[in-house]
């Protein structure tokens, strides 16, 4: 069974914006061939420039491999 977590990003750069991080994420990591982690939802944190995930996946490390596939960088992950 899968566990919740919650992805806070890094504060992403200026060349990245927030909602189209948050809107692409699930495409992104299916085009990187990742099939362990599967996005819930998405938030974007306003000028703060972060994106908030919840996620499904086995565990903590898997969801890090997963957004570093994809150039997401990850500040903190929460297991819900």
């Amino acid at each position: 069974m899968m566990k919740k977590f919650i992805i806070n990003t890094a504060i992403l750069s200026p060349s990245i914006d927030p909602k189209s991080c948050a809107a692409n994420a699930p495409r992104k990591l299916a085009k990187a061939g990742v099939e362990d982690v599967k996005i819930i939802s998405c938030y974007c944190c306003g000028s703060e420039g972060r994106a908030v995930f919840v996620a499904a996946a086995d565990n903590r490390e898997t969801v890090l491999s997963s957004f570093n596939k994809i150039n997401v960088p990850v500040a903190s992950i929460m297991e819900t």
